[in-house]
């Protein structure tokens, strides 16, 4: 763990989409993300050993996976908007810093129920929102509407929504940084790095891209069909008030296969995580 304080403003974060049901995108992916709750004990152990400062969970759909992940991880702050069947957005934010505030951004945009960004009226997606007590710092853990064509064209029939959900969270960020605090956003936009739509997100929202010289991408092909390419389309960004944030350690975390309980050997999510420490 980092000794983060207040006077130093230190901390070490974690960023990882959990995939806590199944892949959908092939049948293949589907067969590969079986086991979902031995998956999430492992994410839960391989987390625990990391012990980071702060950990942005996304698609963490039900409580029972909620339970789980808070059982093993025995963080003493736990953060998430209460919904039907789990965390609204399957967002949440494990924190060893006391959370000041909690809000939850419903997307403005999601497209309707007759085309198929429908996927996002059931999930919810948003932005959750902890403004953490010992820091003037908010964390934004965001989802952004799922890009099941994995294409980035300026026509393609989701960007136009995503667009507009960046949009709404540069916004988010700008009025943050009126108030004097920094704010790092961490999740899946489901845009790819350097697309039109990344590089006018970062241009609105004034972000600095942790990882922003890594060009890796954060998904594991197996779990795509096989005509569609893996892109980044997970990050970790930054935005100070005092001067640039300083990024003192960063690296890529489930990039590889696990041995679960059952002795199945598998990826852990269809998402690669993301680890920074970052100082202000």
């Amino acid at each position: 763990m980092t000794k983060a304080s207040k006077k130093s403003r230190s901390f070490t974060l974690i960023s990882f989409n959990t995939m806590s049901v199944f892949s959908f995108d092939s049948i293949h992916g589907f067969l590969e993300s079986w086991n979902p709750i031995a998956r999430q004990k492992k994410i839960s152990e391989i987390l625990k050993s990391e012990n980071p400062d702060i950990i942005t969970l996304q698609e963490v759909h039900t409580y029972f996976v909620l339970n789980i992940l808070k059982k093993k991880l025995n963080y003493p702050y736990v953060s998430y908007k209460r919904y039907l069947y789990g965390p609204k957005g399957g967002l949440v934010t494990f924190s060893k810093f006391p959370i000041e505030r909690l809000t939850y951004i419903d997307y403005k945009k999601r497209g309707s129920f007759l085309n198929s960004s429908f996927i996002a009226h059931v999930i919810r997606n948003g932005v959750l929102a902890c403004q953490l007590k010992d820091l003037s710092l908010f964390i934004l853990n965001a989802h952004a509407t799922p890009n099941l064509d994995h294409d980035d064209s300026k026509n393609n029939r989701f960007i136009k929504y995503i667009e507009a959900q960046l949009e709404q969270i540069s916004d988010l960020v700008n009025k943050m940084c009126k108030k004097n605090t920094n704010v790092v956003l961490a999740g899946d936009l489901n845009v790819a790095k350097n697309s039109y739509s990344y590089n006018n997100f970062l241009k609105t929202s004034k972000l600095d891209d942790v990882f922003g010289n890594f060009n890796a991408p954060t998904q594991h092909q197996e779990y795509l069909p096989k005509n569609k390419k893996v892109r980044r389309i997970d990050y970790i960004f930054a935005r100070s008030l005092d001067s640039k944030p300083k990024i003192l350690s960063k690296e890529h975390l489930f990039s590889e296969k696990y041995i679960l309980e059952n002795g199945r050997k598998c990826y852990l999510s269809d998402h690669i995580g993301l680890k920074a420490t970052i100082s202000f």
